[in-house]
Order: structure tokens, then sequence, then C-alpha cells
């Protein structure tokens, strides 16, 4: 590391990218194994492994947090060659309800949530991880990219091709803006 790049703080641009990215890290490890326990645990993971290579960083123009969700997206694959049986996320475990006040409201979101991720199930592996990583890690196309070894342009056609499916699956017409 060098100290014109933003990685030369090391652990403490490490602090920073915790408090920044650690809900999107674990939203994302959730969104591919399906339990939210695990997927605390393994965002904690992250950025333990993260500070332990943190000094081995070579900043190359893309930004730490896609180095992270790199880290996460390994992880998540060792945890499912490890597991023998498809994801499946209680309806307790899911992203957070918003009307929690309102029963009828809840019911209805949690009705949504558990069709949305049943049509999760019928994308591929690189689907659901494009999934994963844009809408809900919040990466950009370069940052996804990174991640997943693919251009940005591979990840947004990818991430085009997703969105159809979830479509197609979820019954919502297609419309020309994505």
């Amino acid at each position: 590391m060098t100290g014109s790049d933003p990685a030369s703080q090391g652990a403490a641009a490490l602090a920073d990218l915790f408090e920044q990215c650690y809900g999107q890290l674990a939203g994302y490890i959730f969104l591919r194994i399906g339990n939210r326990a695990d997927a605390d645990e393994m965002a904690g993971e992250v950025f333990l492994r993260a500070l332990e290579a943190v000094d081995s960083f070579e900043w190359r123009g893309i930004p730490m947090r896609a180095w992270l969700f790199r880290i996460a997206h390994n992880l998540v694959v060792d945890h499912l060659r490890r597991r023998d049986t498809r994801p499946t996320a209680p309806l307790d475990d899911a992203l957070p309800i918003v009307a929690a006040s309102n029963p009828g409201l809840e019911v209805e979101q949690r009705l949504q949530l558990e069709e949305v991720y049943r049509a999760m199930e019928h994308l591929n592996p690189a689907q659901r991880e494009v999934i994963g990583l844009r809408l809900i890690g919040g990466l950009s196309a370069a940052e996804a990219g990174q991640a997943m070894g693919r251009t940005p342009g591979a990840i947004r056609e990818l991430q085009r091709t997703a969105l159809r499916a979830l479509r197609k699956h979820l019954g919502v017409a297609l419309s020309e803006e994505e």
C-alpha cells in the first residue's frame, strides 16, 4: 500500500468500512445462505479476514469495499459447499419488516418477501449473486465485477437478465425502464 491510496490507512479504513458496509455485507450473505445468524457471523468473519490481510492489500483503483465483498463471496461459496441442502430462510430471519405495528400490512409484506425469495430460487447462482451484490450490497457494476471476476458490462447484463427472470417468476409486467 502507498500513502496516496485510500487503503493506506489499513485498519482505520476497515473500521470505517465496517460502519458503512456491515449491514450490506450481512444482507448479501443472508440472501445467498438464507440464515440470519450465520450471515451475521460470516459478515464478522469477512472483517476479521480483511484485518488479517489488510497489510497485503494492493490498491488497484477498485474500492476496498469490492475486496470485502469478494471475501464474502468466497466465504459463501465455502459455506454452501459444506452444506447439503439448498438455502431456506425462515420468514422471521428475513429482511426487516417496515410496518410491524400493523399486523395486516406485516402479513402482506411477509407473503411478498416469501414470494420474492421463492422466485430467487429460480435464478442461477450468478444471477442470485449479482442481485445480492448490486441491490442488497449496493455495489457499483465495477465493484460487483471485481467481486465476481467479470467486467462491469457483463455485470450489468447479468443483472438485467436476473431482473427479467425475477419479474417473470413474480408475474410482474416487464417495462423498458430498468
